[in-house]
């Protein structure tokens, strides 16, 4: 019983470890050998380069990734709570206000630093 149980497991892990794999060797065995200057190239479109590739981003667009990161993760933690609620121990419910109060000071401290103005 407990073999059909992992069946499906089994299956699906071989298929992920030999599709990859499988892939890997015929894009190896289908590819050109020849070399373009013009696929060597920055773009690899054929188009000349114009100007530094290296260009420097303001720090803020990281913060707006890191805490647009931070709100996924918590909406998905959100999301599932809200959805067992009714089964969930008291100690389980506390857990999870203590994590919403660490999220509500992780948002204070970014507004007094004036990272998320757009809220």
């Amino acid at each position: 019983m407990l073999q059909d149980d992992y069946m499906g497991v089994a299956v699906f892990a071989i298929v992920a470890i030999l599709f990859p794999t499988l892939a890997f060797f015929v894009s190896r065995y289908f590819r050109t050998d020849r070399n373009d200057p013009r696929s060597m190239t920055t773009y690899e479109c054929g188009e000349v380069p114009i100007g530094d590739a290296q260009i420097q981003f303001h720090f803020q667009y990281y913060m707006y990734a890191i805490i647009f990161v931070a709100f996924d993760l918590v909406t998905v933690f959100v999301l599932i709570w809200a959805l067992v609620f009714s089964g969930l121990s008291d100690i389980a419910k506390v857990y999870m206000l203590m994590f919403l109060g660490v999220l509500l000071v992780g948002v204070t401290y970014a507004l007094k630093k004036e990272e998320i103005v757009w809220i």
